[in-house]
């Protein structure tokens, strides 16, 4: 009987002491967070690609000479010929020029793979201008009177005994404007147009009034020239073929200088062109360069 109770005993403290630890025991929670999880992201910089530059647009004029192949023209600038790469959709256009056209284009450049100094020269656009003659043009290169004249304009003059066709430039005077060719520059605050490499050859401008006497304009003329010479009136027949709308063409020449008085007169207006050409090398190509100038000479409005 008293075993029977300490077993007893015994097994009701073994009870309690389970029931003890079951009631201890509390379920574990992952306090570790995942890694990083409320950190904020870091954002790269979003790197922003470069713009492609776009390629330098060129402009000229010249004359065109022609297709080299089904790709390439020739224009002819300043004297020299140049090859030009068509670009998109100029085929039809080049269809329709005619060698010896006057045109007007735009290019740009693109540098020649392995070669730091060639460029090869590739067309974006052209087109035809007119071309005025000395023997067509009448002071009006082309346009109507009182419109708006091109840029650039294409003549055909005589040099060292042969027919060239050369691009001039429009400048504005003192109430006109005229074409200029390369060899030489417009000084508007003169009127006075000059031959670059030597200003001694010039020509000075003056706009007449719309009632001018051309008697009076020759004695005006015979008396400004008198001091290098007695003035001579050139015939009609014997004045530069480039300066058809002349009314008026007095000469003196002295010992080294050639000097003129012209009265230019066109649907435009009237002018008075005092030239002085010395004697030398460029005294030809200057005649042939002013001379041709002066017939384009159109009145502004």
């Amino acid at each position: 009987m008293k075993k029977r109770n300490t077993f007893s005993i015994i097994l009701l403290t073994v009870v309690s002491v389970l029931a003890l630890s079951a009631c201890g025991t509390k379920p574990q929670t992952n306090n570790t967070a995942t890694q990083g999880a409320d950190q904020p992201q870091t954002q790269q910089p979003q790197v922003k690609p470069e713009p492609i530059a776009e390629p330098e647009v060129k402009k000229g004029t010249g004359v065109y000479n022609g297709a080299a192949d089904p790709h390439t023209v020739e224009i002819e600038t300043n004297g020299e010929a140049q090859s030009f790469q068509l670009g998109d959709g100029l085929n039809t256009v080049v269809a329709g020029l005619e060698e010896g056209d006057s045109v007007a284009f735009e290019y740009n450049e693109k540098a020649v793979e392995g070669d730091a100094v060639a460029k090869q020269l590739i067309l974006t656009k052209i087109e035809k201008t007119e071309t005025a003659t000395d023997s067509t043009q009448n002071g009006s290169s082309g346009q109507a009177v009182g419109g708006e004249r091109p840029k650039t304009q294409a003549f055909e003059l005589g040099l060292e005994g042969k027919k060239e066709k050369q691009t001039a430039t429009l400048a504005e005077g003192g109430g006109y404007s005229l074409y200029v060719f390369d060899p030489m520059s417009l000084f508007p605050d003169q009127n006075r147009v000059a031959l670059a490499v030597d200003d001694n050859y010039y020509a000075e401008i003056t706009k007449l009034p719309s009632d001018f006497n051309l008697d009076e304009l020759q004695k005006e003329g015979e008396k400004d020239l008198s001091s290098m010479g007695k003035a001579v009136k050139v015939d009609k027949a014997k004045v530069p073929q480039a300066l058809t709308s002349s009314r008026l063409f007095l000469q003196a020449n002295g010992s080294k200088v050639t000097r003129q008085y012209i009265v230019v007169e066109n649907k435009t207006g009237g002018f008075i062109v005092k030239v002085n050409i010395p004697q030398g090398e460029p005294a030809e190509g200057f005649e042939s360069f002013i001379y041709t100038s002066l017939e384009s000479l159109q009145a502004n409005k």
